[in-house]
């Protein structure tokens, strides 16, 4: 059994603005402010834990295409923390697409994780 999680999420800090000169501290609180973001939107999904995952994002912010790539990284942590997949070792996680959309609502993003093989039913 597969499933595909349509996630609605606002847009995160750049990777630049997130390294540049920071203190652990900030990373840390930033990530965690996401992470709890990510949960209450899995929240509207049956949990459960699969094998494999692919991450696909379409944004619409003034971010570059690289700077985006928190999002999948507090995503990808958040469904290892929360055990939707074992790792986001290249073992498991196969795929990231990361594409600019104008369609998708100003200063958000639309991710779809494709999550494939359940092999706990919670």
């Amino acid at each position: 059994m597969n499933l595909t999680i349509d996630l609605h999420l606002p847009k995160t800090i750049s990777l630049n603005a997130l390294y540049a000169g920071k203190h652990w501290t900030f990373r840390k609180k930033t990530k965690d402010e996401y992470k709890k973001i990510v949960e209450k939107e899995l929240a509207n999904y049956d949990h459960n834990t699969y094998r494999y995952m692919s991450i696909y994002i379409r944004y619409n912010s003034r971010l570059d295409v690289d700077n985006n790539v928190l999002v999948s990284k507090f995503v990808a942590d958040t469904l290892v923390a929360n055990k939707w997949i074992l790792d986001d070792s290249t073992k498991y996680y196969k795929s990231l697409r990361i594409v600019f959309d104008e369609t998708v609502e100003k200063n958000y993003c639309e991710v779809k994780v494709d999550l494939k093989e359940l092999i706990d039913e919670n």
